[in-house]
């Protein structure tokens, strides 16, 4: 926490903010107008066709009430231009013509280690690239790609390559250019030999996919056997640039068509993508795999609140497959899945059948429940109660995530008429799967029955970093500790840091000295949601009801303790004293104990 604040002085990054109004930095990218105090205008992170995104230059933050992006100026230009901070307050100081101090840029040895290693995958692309071209079996490659229907336009486009079969061909290159094993192992590139103990190239004999960020640096690679040897696919293992789990392939090209259509079509692999863009589909991105994980749809979610689901038939079946694309749902995207024909990838059909068949097949796409009841009462049938039951608790994990009422009661309906069970009975079917699940979806936590003490914190935080004073007075009262949310204690150290620094809480600097996108984002919802008082009476009650809570779990532990010693005691032939005198204490605890 704090290691990118610290990077740069606090008045190193107070000056370039005062010398870039958020305003006007945010207008160059999108159409701003006056609303209240501030200004509003239609959230370039997420679709939408009512402006929620506000930003306030009185405060100098933004905040989406849609999809909960927030900030400052500098967490605007990190999202919106996929900067890091470094990056971010390089781009700010060179625009309003505030000089970063040079020793300050060397200390970012991160960043440096990262440049380096794009241009290492860059080596490696065009290596590869000249492979594809300038050997026999390169050569065998191509017409690979041309009976799989991948013209030369994709080829160019994606980079796409060969790696030789020989050992070390492309270790040689690159330690010829000056690079030392050490820096290639940590590329991803090479890696050593159990037997030998030589190090040896990590892809051989294979086609060559490079992947890239969103920002177009290639990342790592996917590699593909020309034979039906095993395993077929081996991507790049994780290093300082690239984690399998929080890259989309083919995003970087897809991200504006996604934007303008609203839509993502998700494909398995490499091929898939390569094809369905050719066939001018190219709001199009492949998983690298069939399970979408939380880093994964938090990028979905920067483009599109829409996902199409294009995978086999046999992946599509596959309930743990979907079971993945919950994730999905509870993240409040829309979900649907494109029903292709057995025996078809998006690749085989769109050569086989054309565009036309496949707008089709997207057009009739089925909702995640749809298409779930579909297979289930097809698996299991709909003439037994043991089936219908079976096809209740397949599809009950999809609708527990739901967080639009109106469509949970009006797939619950559907399904009640599909299968002949009433509403009644799936919905309290769906309430004791929900009281009995230890992961359900926040999406149906409503807002009014998020716990008192949470509340509480919130408000009281949003009151210190409105005013110095009552910052003080809470923090005399309160501990960090006696915070619930980690979160929540995180944010309330950094204001009691910074105020014992400099005298003063300032929202930016907090924000700033954080580095954290879900700080940046809870602070900019806070303070523009015009929730805070600052009158005395109301901040006592929330500090008594953050006390009490307090209070009742010490309350609920020592109960629990006394539960414990008091059976121990039953059940002992000799009573233990030192169990009988920790007995007692409890009992005087919970006496004195006086919770309002």
């Amino acid at each position: 926490m704090g290691d990118l604040y610290l990077r740069f002085s606090s008045d190193l990054l107070e000056e370039i903010r005062n010398r870039c109004d958020i305003v006007d930095i945010i207008s160059e990218y999108l159409h701003l107008k006056p609303a209240g105090k501030g200004f509003k205008g239609l959230c370039p992170f997420h679709g939408e066709k009512t402006p929620s995104f506000m930003v306030s230059p009185e405060k100098q933050l933004f905040h989406c009430f849609g999809c909960g992006e927030g900030g400052n100026v500098f967490n605007f230009l990190m999202k919106y231009e996929k900067l890091s901070f470094f990056e971010a307050v390089k781009m700010l100081a060179k625009k309003s013509g505030v000089s970063l101090p040079a020793d300050e840029e060397k200390e970012n040895f991160l960043h440096r280690e990262k440049e380096r290693l794009y241009k290492l995958n860059n080596l490696a692309a065009n290596y590869y690239r000249e492979c594809l071209f300038k050997t026999d079996q390169g050569k065998k490659v191509i017409n690979y790609f041309k009976k799989r229907g991948i013209n030369d336009t994709s080829v160019e486009k994606y980079r796409l390559g060969y790696a030789p079969s020989s050992w070390d061909a492309l270790t040689n290159f690159l330690k010829k250019k000056g690079y030392s094993y050490e820096e290639l192992i940590k590329a991803g590139i090479i890696r050593k030999s159990k037997i030998e103990g030589k190090y040896i190239d990590y892809f051989r004999d294979r086609i060559i996919f490079p992947i890239f960020n969103l920002s177009g640096r290639v990342i790592g690679f996917g590699g593909r056997v020309l034979d039906n040897s095993l395993p077929k696919y081996i991507n790049s293992p994780e290093t300082l640039v690239y984690n399998k789990g929080s890259a989309l392939y083919s995003l970087n090209f897809a991200k504006e068509d996604i934007r303008k259509k609203n839509y993502l079509i998700v494909v398995e692999g490499y091929t898939d993508v390569l094809v369905t863009q050719q066939y001018e589909f190219n709001n199009v991105a492949a998983s690298l795999g069939t399970a979408l994980t939380t880093k994964q749809i938090d990028l979905i979610k920067r483009f599109t609140d829409t996902v199409l689901i294009a995978y086999d038939a046999d992946s599509a079946g596959n309930m743990a497959t979907l079971r993945s694309l919950d994730l999905l749902v509870r993240a409040g995207l829309n979900v649907k899945v494109i029903d292709l024909p057995q025996d078809y990838d998006p690749a085989d059909f769109l050569i086989k059948k054309g565009e036309k068949p496949f707008q089709d097949l997207i057009e009739r796409s089925f909702s995640l429940v749809d298409y779930k009841l579909k297979l289930l009462c097809s698996k299991y049938g709909i003439k037994t109660i043991e089936g219908k039951v079976k096809i209740i608790k397949g599809i009950i994990p999809t609708l527990s995530v739901m967080g639009n009422e109106v469509e949970l009661r009006a797939q619950t309906k559907k399904i009640s008429e599909e299968l002949k069970l009433s509403e009644e009975a799936i919905l309290i079917e769906l309430k004791r799967y929900k009281r009995g699940s230890i992961d359900f979806s926040s999406n149906f936590i409503k807002l009014n029955s998020v716990p008192g003490n949470v509340k509480a914190e919130k408000i009281l935080i949003g009151c210190m970093l409105e005013k110095e004073e009552i910052a003080q007075d809470i923090l005399k009262k309160l501990k960090k500790e006696d915070f619930s949310v980690p979160l929540h204690r995180q944010i309330v150290a950094a204001i009691e840091k910074i105020l014992k620094e400099d005298k003063i809480v300032d929202s930016q600097k907090i924000i700033d000295y954080l580095a954290d996108d879900s700080a940046a984002k809870f602070i900019s919802k806070i303070l523009l949601e015009e929730t805070i008082t600052f009158n005395q009476k109301i901040i006592s009650g929330y500090i008594d009801t953050i006390n009490n809570y307090k209070l009742i779990q010490e309350k609920k532990n020592l109960e629990k303790r006394a539960k414990i010693l008091d059976e121990k005691i039953k059940q002992s032939e000799k009573m233990d004293e030192d169990d009988l005198k920790e007995l007692r204490e409890i009992v005087r605890q919970l006496k004195g104990q006086n919770i309002n």
